[in-house]
């Protein structure tokens, strides 16, 4: 009997299992919804108390006020980098995060943003930038200072805090210190460490020689190049450096596709015993793809070299 009674509520037991996921799956969405027009109802809300005249960014729900425009100037492209400052604080005022007083955030235009876990010491305004942030790099020109007010939504990642609650609005204030094109920090690194470029190509190529050999002939393709090197982004930071390691030296044959297409060209325009800088744009280097943690994608790089052997 007791068998028989289980089995026949077996039945209505599955299909009230049903209701119930089906019930979840809609109070899930119906909260997302929710949180959506909360978010809506609390900048509007924000706007009018601060007697804000914002614009909003498409249908992306993020609303932008342009405290200091400057319509002329130069706005952002793909591998551009971005220099900027950045406060985040709640609708409240709460002040979360801030790079006062700090070294600006760098930013290559075009590049994915990145999530983050943690808002509070964890500095993430200097590793990552949010969705959010993203957008509105998207309007911003050098020297503009803006306010961003952001649904939690475009902050994708985020985990809730007692500071910050997961699906809370949030206040950027971006101050943009520069935008450069990979020519412009080409151009910069050359004047601030007094290069002197005696050849510069059509391909973006610069080459400074500081030691010439003019009764050497220039290196061809097919031939085995011996070469000292260190090499450095346009910040001066050193990402290789043949001189550090236990072989001093790298070889390598022209022509083969052995190394970058910026070496590839650039040792060709060069003399056995040489020495000089070759600096390239990243088209010519690792591209949209970046090599390893330090050169990330778009990024010019600069090369301290040494012709010691030519085969």
């Amino acid at each position: 009997m007791r068998t028989l009674l289980i089995r026949a509520f077996l039945p209505l037991l599955t299909l009230l299992s049903g209701f119930w996921l089906t019930g979840c799956q809609q109070d899930g969405e119906a909260l997302t919804d929710r949180k959506r027009r909360e978010n809506e109802q609390e900048i509007q809300q924000y706007l009018t108390a601060n007697k804000l005249q914002a614009t909003q960014l498409g249908t992306t729900g993020l609303y932008y006020v342009k405290n200091i425009s400057a319509p002329n100037n130069q706005t952002a492209g793909v591998g551009d980098e971005i220099q900027f400052f950045a406060k985040s604080s709640r609708l409240d005022g709460t002040v979360l995060d801030s790079t006062d007083g700090k070294n600006p955030i760098f930013y290559t235009y075009g590049t994915s943003p990145q999530r983050f876990n943690t808002l509070i010491n964890n500095s993430y305004l200097y590793k990552n930038i949010t969705n959010g942030m993203f957008l509105g790099l998207t309007v911003a020109r050098t020297g503009e200072n803006l306010t961003l007010l952001v649904p939690s939504y475009l902050d994708d990642g985020r985990v809730g805090s007692l500071v910050l609650p997961q699906y809370s609005p949030i206040r950027y204030d971006l101050r943009v210190k520069s935008i450069r094109t990979e020519d412009q920090q080409i151009e910069d690194y050359i004047a601030a460490n007094k290069i002197n470029v005696t050849k510069k190509l059509d391909n973006g190529i610069r080459i400074a020689t500081t030691l010439a050999r003019p009764d050497s002939a220039l290196i061809t393709p097919g031939q085995s190049v011996t070469v000292a090197y260190t090499g450095r982004l346009t910040d001066g930071t050193v990402f290789d450096n043949s001189r550090a390691k236990a072989d001093t030296t790298f070889a390598f044959e022209v022509g083969r596709a052995q190394v970058v297409q910026g070496w590839e060209l650039g040792i060709q325009q060069v003399r056995r015993g040489e020495k000089f800088f070759l600096i390239f744009p990243s088209a010519l280097g690792y591209g949209t793809t970046g090599s390893g943690t330090v050169v990330t994608p778009f990024k010019p790089l600069a090369f301290e070299m040494a012709v010691l052997r030519v085969k």
